[in-house]
């Protein structure tokens, strides 16, 4: 059984799946002329909220603007909305050689103590996953805890499932525990939750 997961790219209204790797030239396309970035950041999202701001950086990086995008994701990271942090450090996932693990999981962890459940979502992948801080199991419980209880996330819930059901930061594998979870994952919206939760009922 599979409960494999991914980052998020968040509109604020509109949920997206980011994607792990990019191409080397978008990779340069992310650091490319200083100056020109520094005009743009005088007048890119000038005017908005930090909501539009973190849209607009939306916009940008599904046209593959990254470097706009960026921009926009740090004004409304600094504003101190944290989907926009979480979309930063998915942002710089994306690129091959991003040697700034530390960094990234700090934008995670910012973004789920301003209570994104994106951000603890991607923080509790990287500790499961050991991406950017290598494997910290009861961590990543803890932040999938809050995602799924406090912030109802569904994703969060159904990994928290599979935490329990395969004894990772856990002792001892808890199957009715894994279920509660998968059920939640599954009445928020998240089909592997479902397919987990209904993987467990027909053992019962």
């Amino acid at each position: 059984m599979s409960f494999k997961s991914f980052y998020q790219l968040v509109f604020i209204t509109v949920l997206f799946s980011g994607c792990a790797s990019l191409n080397q030239a978008k990779n340069q396309n992310l650091h490319s002329n200083s100056s020109k970035t520094e005009v743009k950041q005088e007048h890119i999202c000038k005017d908005k909220t930090s909501s539009e701001c973190n849209d607009m950086g939306v916009e940008f990086e599904l046209a593959d603007d990254l470097k706009s995008a960026e921009i926009c994701y740090k004004i409304a990271c600094k504003s101190e909305l944290g989907v926009a942090c979480s979309n930063l450090g998915s942002l710089y996932q994306r690129f091959d050689g991003h040697e700034e693990g530390s960094e990234v999981i700090w934008l995670f962890l910012k973004a789920c103590d301003l209570n994104s459940k994106y951000g603890c979502y991607n923080a509790g992948n990287s500790y499961r996953l050991g991406t950017e801080t290598g494997h910290n199991f009861v961590r990543a419980i803890k932040l999938y805890e809050k995602a799924c209880i406090d912030l109802k996330h569904s994703k969060s819930c159904t990994n928290l499932g599979g935490m329990h059901h395969f004894s990772l930061g856990v002792e001892g594998g808890n199957r009715d525990v894994a279920r509660k979870y998968y059920k939640m994952g599954c009445e928020l919206g998240d089909e592997v939750g479902c397919k987990n939760f209904s993987l467990l009922e027909d053992k019962f």
